[in-house]
């Protein structure tokens, strides 16, 4: 008993001394000014009723609501400074920095696409993190006036946000300075927050936070755990390759590396070490595609199909092809969106000796099927004339005739192009076929050098599929060999973490059929595309192009910046563009072309790995009136 009276005193001695402590920076702060965080606020100019589909509501869900992707604690995030060395401006003051841009419904300053929410692998505390808004709502430019479009890519450079994030929170560990800053400021947030009771509540909640952590020790080191991959990926980046800049990203390979990576046997025992055998270069950058569908016309509102899937009317648009991804790897859209929070940070638990908790992850089942469900009521955008200039109709419709002639029979489909289901059937080429950069489909196809615990069915590859598959780590090109293929790796990984998903949220079978969108798809399928034979085409698609005119840079891995350079022989295409800058040319639809830049990684190179721009040579051959028809007629389409 004397030793649990003493145990106690000790345990409430340390709690006063904490808040005495912490007394200090909570006044400091709160008195100096100086601590106050601005957030950006959204821009006057932007024609705020520029609407294309969702509700105010719903572009409030859309914009914020979590998908499990939580890296980072906000409260921490908003009080750090900049990492940049005597420096001591605060992380969070323009965000646009980054791409984000910020939210007119808001009157906290969290931009589009940032969400403040706890998981099971926050223990407890508010962390930070990214929806799919954050890359899929742009903003465009032109004389004083901008035009927000839903769905549209944005100018978000997730990579650059995240590794400055994680620099600035390790400077502040390591400069006393900057720890006194950031201490301040705290005090300051929880001063506005508990007024003269912070320095009380303040380590009461470290104590809970604290305890939730010893509970949930697997929690803690699935965390850890993808806190070292990302050392490690940003180790390997800035030693070999620089991030994928603004509205592009490497994101099936940043999956993979966030997977992969942690994969060892059953027995391995011991501290985690990054599986380096499986770590992959991030040199096959994609854009951020469109998410917005045409709908069909419904025999009643469109409201009354809102929140009511199984009931939507049908689109020609994403929601309804029959392949998804850049590469067209797979059919299921919750896989899909699965590996896409992966590899924006989700954790999860890999460690194949944790049986019990083996495949819990932080990604909330039901908020990912809302996000989806959202995104298809986005429409495509309507040129703004107000912004951009009035359509010449007469212009247009030559333009138009063109379109038919040269553009059609790829890019718009019939319902001759439809399943017995109703999905789109895509038409897909291969590299060699559409001539564009091969590097994403390729890289894709690589098989996955060290599985770990997962039970995968070796594949055979021949040796001409080595001589393709010559980049890719322990392939001899020549050389028939077996290997772990990535299409069934990955889908066993995915399999067994939405499985997981889906049992924690208490999702039954019919529920998860309709998630998945199985009456129509029939089962989940993923496939090494390049690699496919029996499939009837290759791994880039011709989309259909609705709205193409907001939907900037173009090819895939966004490597033209407007659709006048689309059209122009490869060898006239710009070779070093800049992104990020959001200034739009209304003649040429898309980017204003600068070749320099004030900010890191904002420059496209062609001619690097990956970032090639040859290929697509379909309407190449216009002459300049006809040419300019056909762009004319694309901001009516």
């Amino acid at each position: 008993m004397r030793f649990v009276r003493l145990l106690l005193a000790a345990v409430l001695g340390v709690y006063l001394l904490a808040a005495v402590l912490y007394a200090i920076p909570v006044v400091s702060g709160a008195l100096d000014r100086g601590m106050a965080v601005t957030f950006d606020r959204a821009d006057p100019a932007v024609i705020a009723d520029y609407r294309n589909g969702l509700s105010p509501q719903q572009r409030q869900s859309y914009y914020h609501v979590s998908q499990g992707s939580e890296i980072l604690p906000w409260i921490l995030l908003t009080a750090v400074d900049v990492a940049d060395p005597g420096s001591s401006k605060p992380f969070v003051e323009n965000l646009s920095r980054f791409g984000l841009l910020p939210d007119p419904g808001r009157d906290d300053g969290l931009p589009v696409g940032l969400t403040v929410a706890t998981n099971p692998f926050t223990f407890g505390m508010d962390f930070v993190g990214v929806n799919c808004a954050a890359c899929h709502v742009g903003e465009l430019r032109h004389n004083g006036r901008t035009v927000r479009v839903d769905g549209a890519p944005n100018m978000f450079n997730l990579q650059l946000f995240y590794s400055q994030a994680v620099d600035a929170m390790l400077a502040t560990t390591s400069d006393r300075g900057k720890l006194w800053n950031a201490l301040k400021r705290l005090g300051r947030q929880d001063w506005a927050r508990y007024g003269i009771g912070a320095p009380f509540i303040r380590p009461a909640t470290l104590v809970y936070y604290g305890a939730n952590v010893l509970l949930h020790r697997d929690r803690l080191d699935a965390r850890l755990e993808l806190i070292d991959v990302i050392r490690v990926a940003k180790e390997q980046r800035d030693a070999e390759h620089p991030t994928s800049g603004f509205g592009r990203l490497d994101a099936f390979d940043g999956t993979r590396n966030f997977l992969f990576t942690r994969l060892r046997k059953a027995d391995a025992g011991g501290n985690f070490e990054v599986n380096r055998a499986n770590l992959v270069r991030l040199d096959a950058a994609v854009k951020f595609p469109p998410l917005w569908s045409r709908k069909a016309a419904p025999p009643e509102p469109v409201e009354a199909y809102r929140d009511q899937p199984g009931r939507f009317p049908a689109v020609w648009g994403f929601k309804d092809y029959d392949w998804v991804e850049w590469t067209i790897d797979t059919n299921t859209v919750m896989e899909r969106n699965f590996t896409e929070t992966l590899g924006a940070g989700a954790s999860v638990v890999l460690d194949p000796g944790r049986t019990n908790s083996l495949f819990d992850s932080s990604i909330p089942m039901a908020n990912m099927h809302a996000l989806e469900w959202l995104a298809y009521y986005i429409d495509p955008p309507r040129w703004p004339e107000a912004a951009f200039g009035a359509i010449r109709p007469e212009l247009a419709a030559t333009g138009g005739a063109i379109f038919r002639r040269s553009c059609a029979g790829c890019h718009e489909y019939g319902s001759d192009q439809r399943t017995p289901a109703g999905l789109i059937r895509l038409r897909g080429m291969h590299p060699e076929e559409v001539g564009t950069d091969p590097v994403a489909a390729l890289r894709i196809s690589c098989p996955v050098p060290d599985t770990g615990a997962l039970s995968i069915p070796p594949r055979s590859y021949s040796a001409d599929e080595s001589r393709l598959l010559r980049d890719c780590a322990g392939v001899t090109a020549g050389t028939a060999f077996q290997g772990a293929s990535f299409a069934r790796t990955v889908q066993a990984a995915v399999d067994g973490i939405k499985q997981k998903a889906y049992a924690a949220a208490g999702i039954d079978a019919a529920q998860r059929r309709v998630m998945e969108d199985l009456d129509r798809r029939e089962t989940v399928v993923w496939r090494d595309t390049l690699l496919d034979t029996k499939a009837p085409y290759g791994p880039y698609a011709a989309r259909p192009i609705y709205g193409i005119w907001a939907a900037a840079p173009f090819l895939h891995n966004g490597s033209v910046p407007t659709l006048y350079d689309l059209l122009l022989p490869p060898e006239r295409r710009p070779k070093i563009f800049a992104l990020g800058t959001r200034q739009y040319d209304p003649v040429r639809l898309g980017f204003v072309v600068e070749t320099s830049c004030g900010q890191q990684d904002c420059l496209v190179d062609t001619t690097r790995t990956g970032d090639g721009n040859g290929g697509h040579l379909w309407g190449t051959d216009l002459s300049e009136p006809d040419r300019m028809a056909l762009l004319e007629f694309l901001k009516t389409y």
